[in-house]
C-alpha cells in the first residue's frame, strides 16, 4: 500500500524537471552527475546548456576534457565532468554508444559506483530498485524505522527487504517521488508531516513533531581546510574559475599554490609552456 500510495502522490504533485520528460540514458546520466553535491534549481538552466553543447555520448566522448570543465562552469565539483565524460569515452569504446541496463556492467564503466547504478537502472531503463540518495534514505529511515534512526547509517539488510516488496511497475514512480517528498517534504530539519501522504503508515509520526533535535546524522568526511577554515575545494574552484578564462603562471596562481599538486594529479589541469592550462 506504502509503494502505490507515494506513485500516486508523485503522480499529482511531483516536480516537472526536464531529466523526467526523457527516457534518453545519455540525458539521465548527465542529470545524475550533476545533481551529485548540487541542488536541483541550479542544475536545471546549466543542464540544458550541457545538452546543448554535447547532445550525445559520442559528442561528450569526442571533445576535449578543456572543453567539457569549461561547460560545467556553476556546478562546482569539477571532478564529475572529468569521470562523465571518461565514462562517455568508455561507452562509446566498449558499449557501442549506448549505456548497459546491466547492474554490473553498468559498475564497470569508469565513474559509476553503486547509487549510479541503482539510479540509471530505475530512471533510464525502469528497473526494480530502490536508488539510496540522501532523500530516499531520510524518508525510508523514517518511516520503516522512527524518529531516532540515523539516515545515513545504511543498512543494507533492510533496504533489501524493503526493495524486495517494490512492484516493478511502480519503481519509477515510486523512487522520483521518494526524491520530492525528501525535497518538500519530509525535511532533514523541520519535517513538514501534516502535508505527507504516507504519514499514518509512518513509524516516525507523530513523535517526531514533539522533538526538539532531531537525531544528528553521521559527520561527512571532514575537508582539507587552510588556517582560516577555508576548505581546499573551494581554492581548487578558484584555480578551475581563472584557468576558464586561459592559461595561467605559477605567480598568477600563487595564492593556490597549495592545490596544483592536487588538481595536476587529479588530471584537471597541466603545465604547457611554463603556464598552467586546463587539462
Amino acid at each position: 500500500m506504502i509503494w502505490k500510495t507515494i506513485a500516486s502522490w508523485y503522480r499529482a504533485h511531483g516536480r516537472d524537471l526536464p531529466w523526467r520528460r526523457t527516457d534518453d540514458p545519455y540525458r539521465i546520466a548527465v542529470s545524475e552527475f550533476m545533481l551529485q553535491q548540487t541542488q536541483v534549481d541550479r542544475v536545471v538552466p546549466l543542464y540544458r546548456a550541457f545538452l546543448k553543447k554535447f547532445p550525445s555520448w559520442r559528442a561528450l566522448a569526442g571533445a576535449s576534457q578543456s572543453d567539457v570543465v569549461r561547460a560545467w562552469k556553476g556546478l562546482g565539483y569539477n571532478m564529475r565532468a572529468v569521470r562523465l565524460k571518461r565514462l562517455a569515452e568508455g561507452v562509446v569504446r566498449d558499449s557501442g554508444g549506448k549505456l548497459p541496463s546491466d547492474e554490473a556492467a553498468l559498475l564497470a564503466l569508469h565513474g559509476i559506483g553503486p547509487y549510479t547504478a541503482r539510479a540509471l537502472r530505475v530512471f533510464a531503463f525502469r528497473k526494480k530498485a530502490l536508488a539510496p540518495d540522501t532523500n530516499l534514505r531520510r524518508v525510508l529511515t523514517r518511516v520503516f524505522k522512527g524518529p531516532k534512526a540515523d539516515p545515513k547509517a545504511f543498512d543494507a539488510r533492510a533496504w533489501s527487504r524493503w526493495e524486495a516488496t517494490l512492484p516493478e511497475a511502480l519503481s519509477y514512480e515510486v523512487n522520483q517521488g521518494l526524491m520530492d517528498l525528501g525535497a518538500r517534504v519530509c525535511k532533514a530539519g523541520r519535517p513538514r508531516c501534516e502535508d505527507c501522504p504516507i504519514n499514518r503508515l509512518c513509524a516516525s509520526y507523530p513523535r517526531i513533531l514533539s522533538m526538539r533535535r532531531l537525531p544528528r546524522q553521521k559527520a561527512a568526511r571532514k575537508e582539507r581546510v587552510d588556517a582560516h577554515g577555508v576548505p581546499n575545494r573551494i581554492y581548487r574552484g578558484r584555480v578551475i574559475e581563472a584557468l576558464r578564462k586561459g592559461p595561467a603562471t605559477d605567480a598568477a596562481l600563487s595564492a593556490y599554490a597549495h592545490v596544483l599538486p592536487s588538481l595536476e594529479k587529479d588530471g584537471l589541469i597541466r603545465k604547457r609552456r611554463g603556464r598552467w592550462v586546463l587539462a
